[in-house]
């Protein structure tokens, strides 16, 4: 297996490279060629994926090749010994690839997307085909070897070379301001990278000082290293900082996603669908795979920050997709509330938490992928992204309209779709973290750690928000909406203040099936008698949104406040 591992990451390069010669034998050759390679490696993928071991403790065809170090017989003399001492700081970087349990899924959801990729751009791409396909297929090359990569620097190679191809495909065959989409994506990410190198570089030059293994850049070995000679907390918390730099604006996680909604819109539909199915999950492999296991103190102290950035996530991204027009763009803001979803489940730091973010990385980049692939083929019909202007799709065209209602389902976490089973995993580990299983680290990280959000800032930037909401809504002149708005705000901190102080009264039976049913009910009469937001009646559309924006915004730190500081 660990040959058809190496095939399958090398074999879109070898196709990328093929693009040069086929160039001159037309587009057709150019397309079909394409085709083949990417049928070919999601053979290859999916062979690997079947074949992994159920339990997934160790490196899944794994091979390993030394470049530099002890092993390639550099620094080493015939007889073994040091040149001169040299040995000892002599870089130990190894070609060494292989999957994991992590890994594993997210390789097979690459080599699955590249084939959607090709077929979505079949008629699409008329201007310079061969440049198209051959960025494509190493954009699937560097994809592969990341999260196949088994050393650092390796990781690292692979993870800076998918910003070269989809820089070009944004700035070569993107829409009207692809350039600036293009610069704006390559220089965010780029400066974020810059600052992950060199958090992973100090953790080499930690783990050479104190295990006398020299500077190794093995994944494997520099984990079992660290587990015996831990970092500092002071160490952790800058190089915490520094990994977050890269991984959250790949991710991206508010408020670094500025880049990801202009790249989304005038990326062609083959990026956009590579963008938002695989690229963005390299920033939550990341976080997973390096900040998580190596950083445990960094990571206890930062929690309540991620986890508040992540609620304020999911609740923006999800308002500022309702308020959006193009259909393209509203996608593009929804996988920033989902990627929310996804850095909740991680910091939850349980199980369920831990593999429900997992899982729903898959499933988003299934569902948003589909997603951008059907707004790629509307655009081709009716060369518009417009909502107003695509209705009745069910009439003129109902199997894409079908294909379209199940990926939104799905993407909306339909039960019995795809997007349920991780967000459900998600919410109850992150009920469980906050409310069941609260650990000692948990509550002094909430409580006593210096770099935590303090719990009445939380609350008072919540009433603020509300305040703010309050005299938006005073402007339209609306005195009833404005009472109302004073009046949640007021009753909705003196619920958290009832909530969060010392019980005193005994434990009592929690909700009975009577009053659930009266609350089913009560929720279903709401929209039978067609009760309205207050902001109806406000007449600027402005107002409306900074009312949904504010008052949501209070509502999720108000919540997440209360999480992080029950005791």
């Amino acid at each position: 297996m660990s040959q058809l591992l190496l095939v399958t990451i090398f074999l879109p390069l070898a196709g990328a490279l093929a693009m040069a010669c086929l160039a001159p034998l037309g587009r057709n050759a150019v397309r079909w060629t394409a085709l083949v390679v990417a049928i070919a490696t999601l053979a290859l993928a999916g062979t690997v994926v079947n074949n992994f071991p159920a339990d997934g403790a160790s490196a899944f065809a794994s091979s390993e090749i030394a470049w530099v170090g002890p092993g390639a017989g550099l620094g080493v003399d015939s007889a073994g010994d040091d040149s001169a001492g040299a040995g000892k700081w002599l870089p130990d970087v190894r070609f060494s690839v292989g999957l994991d349990g992590l890994g594993v899924w997210l390789f097979g959801l690459s080599a699955l997307l590249l084939l959607t990729s090709v077929l979505v751009s079949w008629d699409a791409i008329q201007d310079r085909p061969a440049l198209f396909y051959g960025m494509l297929l190493l954009l699937e090359s560097g994809c592969l070897g990341v999260f196949a990569a088994r050393d650092l620097l390796l990781f690292y190679i692979f993870f800076e070379f998918t910003l070269i191809p989809l820089f070009f495909l944004i700035g070569i065959w993107g829409s009207e301001d692809r350039r600036y989409a293009a610069i704006k994506f390559f220089l965010f990410t780029l400066a974020g990278s810059v600052l992950t190198f060199l958090g992973l570089l100090a953790i080499v030059i930690w783990d050479a000082q104190h295990s006398g293994n020299g500077l190794r850049f093995s994944i494997e070995g520099l984990t079992q290293g660290l587990a015996a000679h831990p970092l500092p907390e002071s160490w952790q918390i800058w190089i915490f900082l520094a990994l977050f730099a890269g991984f959250a604006i790949k991710v991206p996680l508010f408020p670094l996603h500025t880049w990801l909604p202009l790249a989304h819109v005038q990326a062609p539909t083959a990026g956009s669908v590579f963008l938002a199915g695989v690229l963005l999950k390299i920033g939550t492999y990341g976080f997973l795979r390096f900040n998580i296991p190596w950083l445990p103190a960094a990571t206890a102290a930062f929690m309540p920050w991620m986890l508040l950035l992540s609620v304020v996530g999911i609740v923006y991204g999800a308002l500022i997709a309702l308020a959006q027009r193009d259909m393209k763009r509203l996608i593009a803001y929804s996988s920033v509330s989902h990627l929310g979803f996804c850095m909740l489940g991680l910091f939850a730091i349980n199980r369920l938490g831990i593999q429900g973010g997992t899982l729903q990385m898959i499933n988003h980049g299934l569902s948003t992928g589909g997603l951008f692939a059907i707004v790629g083929m509307l655009y081709e019909r009716y060369h518009t992204r417009e909502i107003s202007q695509l209705g009745g799709l069910a009439r003129r065209l109902p199997w894409l309209s079908l294909f379209m209602l199940i990926f939104t389902f799905s993407s909306i976490g339909l039960p019995g779709l795809n997007g349920f089973p991780g967000e459900f995993m998600i919410l109850i580990g992150m009920f469980q973290r906050g409310f069941v299983e609260t650990a000692g680290v948990w509550q002094s990280a909430c409580r006593r750690s210096p770099s935590s959000p303090c719990p009445a800032s939380c609350s008072a930037l919540g009433t603020c928000c509300g305040s703010f909401a309050a005299c938006s809504l005073a402007r339209s002149r609306n005195p009833t909406a404005t009472a109302m708005a004073v009046s949640t705000v007021v009753i909705m901190e003196r619920m958290r203040q009832t909530m969060e102080r010392e019980p005193v009264m005994g434990r009592k039976r929690d909700i009975r099936l009577a009053e659930t049913m009266i609350m089913v009910m009560a929720t279903g009469k709401r929209r039978w008698a067609r009760v309205r937001p207050i902001c109806d009646g406000v007449n600027s559309r402005r107002s409306r949104r900074w009312w949904y924006s504010s008052f949501g915004l209070g509502c999720s730190l108000s919540i997440s406040c209360g999480a992080c500081n029950r005791p």
